[in-house]
């Protein structure tokens, strides 16, 4: 249903942006007192390049990232910012090279407007007609999203009865409910799938599609945010019944005059534009790094290979986004067979194991400076999460459920964690910084990663680093 609904857009989207470019052409040629020919050479090239750039400026936009998601009215604000978005960028590529031709710029005036009205018009259109539809098979309920419960006493078959009184369908398709043990009261009926109990909650979310969640356990204890963590993960968007203060501040926000009232929280993640920026600015920043810093490459090998025996090179294998692993590249900074008893150890205060050249490097982070690579490659990224050692993330783990978090997004050579509490040399040290890596999990966006790269630099150069 999901890529029909999704081809449907871009399928008319297409339809618009060549309609509105066509009536464009035509619309310059009256304004230039030119006759107007539709099989003209430059018509054709123009229309197939502007039908894939605003393919994939809605694309990198997340128009198409969740088309059943339809408000017309969010259709409405959304398409006039794409359009005009759209139409300044098509106006600096296209047509302001026209200028030398013109006397004066009403004619420029005239074209821009002409064409966002063209296109704005055309675009809604089709969009409200497409996202009317979509509205009207999930009041009729023939749209769904695959909703559980967690709960299963008297709140949560209180939501569920509520749910299935309402005039028109909220779209939520209840597939089952989640005990919070194995004691608990059952009040659903038969007919509702008994999916299991909170302790397994993580391998019910890996068998099933789940697309929301609605909280109705009884009593809020410290179950409740690991709960709150495990859906995040799943990307899963979570609904809690709110209280009286969610009331007063606003916090309930109406998504539909036949919705349920609930407080919804969203999983984190990045637009797709600010992914697609995210990443374009890892590979120039690591292009720039790498060829800038071919001199500190240079000395820095050379005085590896001259302070202590051994590669200069050091490989590790960390877990990375999806927990899938990779190989990390650092300068080597310890002398060989560091962890010849085979378990890994962290770096403590004064090491020994850490030579004298290697100090220096982890003081100023030149021994980070490979990962780079990774950065290119596209394994890590220049912000993130620290990557961890498989050894260590089973004893976090073991703490911190909530660690499983860091592995929605690729790891980085800095992250918050490291700019507000630095290195950790135990286990514990690690689960108090995770708290920093949660924030800034929960906060993604480019403006982060920029303040985090800033106080990175700061760091780096005070020589704070260990």
């Amino acid at each position: 249903m999901k890529k029909r609904e999704t081809l449907k857009f871009i399928f008319f989207d297409i339809i618009s942006s060549s309609s509105s470019w066509v009536l464009f052409f035509m619309f310059r040629k009256k304004l230039e007192n030119q006759n107007f020919e539709i099989f003209n050479f430059s018509l054709i090239i123009g229309a197939i390049f502007v039908c894939l750039f605003w393919i994939s400026l809605y694309t990198l936009l997340g128009k198409y990232k969740n088309v059943l998601r339809a408000s017309r009215l969010h259709e409405f604000f959304n398409t006039i910012y794409q359009s005009l978005l759209g139409c300044i960028i098509i106006f600096f590529i296209l047509i302001i090279d026209d200028i030398q031709y013109q006397k004066n710029y009403t004619y420029y005036y005239k074209s821009v407007v002409f064409l966002f009205s063209s296109h704005f018009f055309l675009t809604f259109s089709f969009r409200y007609i497409i996202s009317s539809k979509i509205v009207k098979k999930i009041k009729n309920g023939e749209i769904g999203f695959n909703t559980i419960i967690i709960g299963s006493s008297k709140k949560a078959l209180n939501i569920f009865n509520e749910l299935n009184k309402l005039p028109k369908s909220s779209g939520n398709k209840i597939i089952g409910f989640i005990k919070e043990t194995d004691r608990s009261e059952v009040l659903f009926p038969n007919s509702i799938k008994n999916l299991g109990n909170l302790s397994n909650l993580s391998q019910i979310l890996k068998k099933i599609k789940v697309d929301e969640a609605i909280l109705a356990i009884e009593k809020e204890s410290n179950s409740f945010e690991q709960i709150l963590y495990e859906l995040d993960y799943y990307n899963i968007i979570t609904k809690i019944i709110p209280k009286k203060i969610d009331l007063l501040s606003g916090n309930v926000k109406m998504s539909s005059i036949h919705a349920f009232p609930f407080t919804e929280i969203l999983p984190s993640s990045m637009s797709q534009l600010e992914s697609f920026l995210k990443r374009l600015f890892d590979i120039i920043i690591s292009v720039f790094s790498l060829a800038s810093l071919v001199p500190v490459f240079v000395i820095t090998s050379l005085l590896i290979k001259l302070t202590s025996k051994g590669p200069i090179f050091y490989f590790q294998t960390r877990a990375g986004k999806n927990r899938k692993p990779f190989k990390m590249i650092k300068f080597r900074s310890m002398h060989i067979n560091a962890e010849i008893e085979g378990k890994p150890k962290l770096t403590q205060e004064n090491d020994t194991r850490v030579t004298k050249w290697g100090k220096f490097m982890r003081k100023y982070r030149i021994d980070e400076l490979p990962q780079f690579y990774n950065v290119l490659i596209g394994e890590m990224s220049l912000v993130g999460p620290r990557p961890e050692r498989e050894f260590f993330i089973e004893k976090i783990l073991n703490s911190a459920p909530h660690y499983k978090l860091v592995f929605k997004v690729k790891p980085g050579i800095t992250s918050w964690g490291m700019v507000k509490y630095g290195y950790a040399d135990n286990v514990s040290k690690m689960i108090e910084r995770l708290k920093f890596d949660i924030i800034y999990i929960e906060n993604l966006s480019i403006f982060s990663d920029i303040k985090v790269l800033a106080y990175t630099l700061i760091i780096v150069l005070q020589g704070r680093g260990k």
